[in-house]
């Protein structure tokens, strides 16, 4: 499934968790690697008189080839770990839309990239970055946090657990595909979750198991889950599934993925709003957001729309994909 897999990088020593996972997603799936880093083009030269125009463009192009040498020395030590091609770039432009350029120019299929080490994304490591390549990118976006390598294949140090939200829609189905070739090549289990909210007052007041309103409802999402577990199942993955009650969803998507230990949440975003309350606009911001657990965020190239009560999650065919 992976081709071609973009780190970008700004040669901090924060992006060594990131680019390690890039290096060996690059080996497992026979992927060529590419390292790119973007400068943004220098402002305010014209207001210099001509000697120091020419002073600032020597000292720049003193700083560009010092980061283009660092670049070239990176990508040297990734082919050290393993037999793969790795090419190096140094892009000029503004970060955000200059990375989402490359990856259509060059096919990307996977982007990974690093984040801040108490949860949340850091500015460039990366912040504004991800969250626009995460809206404008058609590639899935893996958000590797601190300690994660792939390399040891202990605890910790691998995507040993690979949890799923679901909602019901096409649209949050369509990371499925992506799930299943992480956790084939990396021999990781899936956990798939579904998210029941109330939807009256009687449930708001009693959020419990064992009325008839409720359990009904839990049989429903968990045979919905049954069949988009199939999918997985089919290709040989060990898959769990499970129901959980709660009236803020990204709160029970990370509470969960916290209790389970899981080390990557797989998710799928609208992007840029999308039309519903789950995997569209807010829910997956707020959960990229606040996770401190690795994630694989897919805007998904169609949209779909959410199912409007549990009961359609059955009463419409599962749309595998």
């Amino acid at each position: 499934m992976y081709k071609v897999i973009m780190a970008p990088t700004e040669g901090l020593d924060t992006e060594r968790y990131a680019i390690s996972v890039a290096t060996h997603l690059a080996q497992r799936f026979d992927a060529e690697l590419r390292l790119v880093r973007v400068e943004a083009a220098p402002i305010g030269l014209e207001t210099l008189n001509p000697v120091a125009v020419a002073a600032a463009e020597e000292a720049l192009r003193e700083s560009r080839l010092a980061r283009l040498r660092k670049l070239e020395a990176l990508g040297a030590e990734c082919r050290g770990l393993g037999e793969i091609r790795v090419i190096t770039a140094l892009e000029d432009g503004a970060a955000a839309p200059t990375l989402c350029d490359y990856a259509s120019r060059f096919k990307v299929d996977l982007i990974v990239m690093s984040s801040h080490a108490r949860g949340g994304i850091s500015r460039f490591a990366l912040g504004s970055v991800a969250d626009y390549l995460i809206r404008r990118a058609d590639v899935p976006v893996l958000i590797v946090k601190p300690g994660v390598t792939l390399s040891g294949g202990k605890p910790g140090e691998t995507f040993n657990r690979i949890v799923v939200p679901l909602d019901g829609s096409s649209l949050a189905e369509q990371i499925l595909p992506q799930v299943a070739a992480l956790a084939s090549r990396l021999n990781a289990t899936v956990s798939l979750l579904h998210v029941l909210t109330p939807l009256t007052y009687s449930q708001k007041e009693i959020m419990q198991p064992g009325l008839p309103w409720w359990d009904t409802d839990i049989a429903i999402a968990d045979e919905y889950l049954t069949r988009a577990a199939s999918y997985l199942t089919e290709v040989g993955l060990a898959v769990s599934k499970d129901v959980v009650l709660s009236e803020h969803i990204p709160s029970a998507i990370l509470d969960y993925a916290s209790r389970s230990r899981a080390d990557l949440i797989a998710i799928a975003s609208s992007g840029a709003g999308g039309v519903g309350r789950f995997v569209f606009g807010s829910v997956a911001d707020e959960v990229t957001r606040k996770s401190q657990t690795s994630l694989l965020v897919f805007h998904p190239k169609k949209t779909a729309t959410r199912t409007t009560n549990t009961e359609r999650l059955v009463a419409e065919p599962y749309a595998g994909v």
